[in-house]
């Protein structure tokens, strides 16, 4: 339970969270666009994917993926009336938990070129360059810039 109203819950994604993840979405160009049913198989499959919640309202997520020993962050994004208040740090730092509870020595990640505020939050979090990947992404066509982050022990 979270009392202070102030601090976002972070908690796992759930099936009833889908709606109010693909609404973010749609107001969130720079984010990977996922359907309903790739977020409905992921939950299913049970890869590890968060939200945060301000008063009973989800007001972002993130999705990753832990392959073998390796962990991904694939999709993040943030309401834009919750912006700027650090609620996709605290995402990235609940993924990165559970990433080196899990062994992960290692964590990757991709971004839009372009991007700028989610390199730096990324940067903040200790994630170096790594790669290019040349117009990886549509609409725009945009390359994807590649971050990889040695896990603490």
């Amino acid at each position: 339970m979270n009392l202070d109203s102030s601090e976002p819950l972070i908690r796992r994604l759930t099936r009833l969270d889908v709606p109010r993840v693909i609404a973010i979405l749609e107001e969130s160009p720079e984010a990977a666009s996922w359907s309903e049913h790739s977020l409905i198989q992921n939950i299913a499959g049970g890869q590890p994917a968060w939200v945060a919640e301000e008063n009973g309202k989800v007001c972002g997520f993130l999705i990753g993926r832990l392959v073998v020993d390796e962990f991904e962050i694939l999709n993040v994004a943030v309401a834009h009336t919750s912006r700027r208040r650090g609620i996709g740090s605290k995402l990235v730092a609940a993924a990165l938990e559970f990433a080196r509870q899990s062994g992960s020595p290692r964590a990757y990640l991709e971004v839009r070129a372009s991007n700028r505020s989610a390199i730096a939050l990324y940067g903040r979090h200790g994630f170096a360059p790594c790669g290019r990947r040349s117009q990886y992404y549509r609409n725009p066509v945009e390359d994807a810039l590649l971050f990889s982050l040695q896990m603490d022990s």
